[in-house]
């Protein structure tokens, strides 16, 4: 009889060691295929937005951020918002964040203190980070 309970006992072992390592190859394959995979941010990331003034009559520039990139979360989003005079030119710049990721295939609000009324602003994303989160957390 103790040989039959080492045979059930060994071949429990097996199938778990079996079951493990297909696992780690199929995360190992979604690895690999996350790191190939490579877009540019400008088709990724998408800007709106428009001047306005807050209650105390001083100007902010306030829009969204468009995450097109489905199954990542845009994080740490810097923007940067420059206030342009009628010709266009630069008069004035400052940045600031969006607070919180900008989900999977969603939006963001943002709102940033312009540097001077202006005619009209142009945002830009300084720098921003990808990041996935799997069924871990992680």
């Amino acid at each position: 009889m103790p040989r039959l309970a080492d045979a059930v006992s060994t071949r429990r072992f097996a199938r778990r060691a079996g079951i493990l390592a297909a696992l780690l190859l199929f995360m190992g394959a979604g690895s690999v295929a996350a790191q190939g995979f490579s877009r540019s941010a400008d088709a990724d990331l998408r800007l709106e937005w428009a001047g306005a003034e807050d209650r105390r009559g001083r100007p902010l520039v306030s829009g969204y951020v468009y995450n097109q990139r489905a199954g990542s979360y845009a994080t740490s989003v810097h923007l940067l918002v420059e206030a342009l005079d009628a010709s266009g030119q630069v008069v004035g710049s400052t940045s600031g964040f969006v607070l919180g990721d900008v989900p999977p295939s969603s939006r963001s609000y943002f709102e940033v203190k312009a540097p001077a009324k202006a005619a009209s602003y142009r945002v830009t994303i300084r720098s921003f980070s990808w990041r996935t989160y799997g069924a871990g957390g992680l």
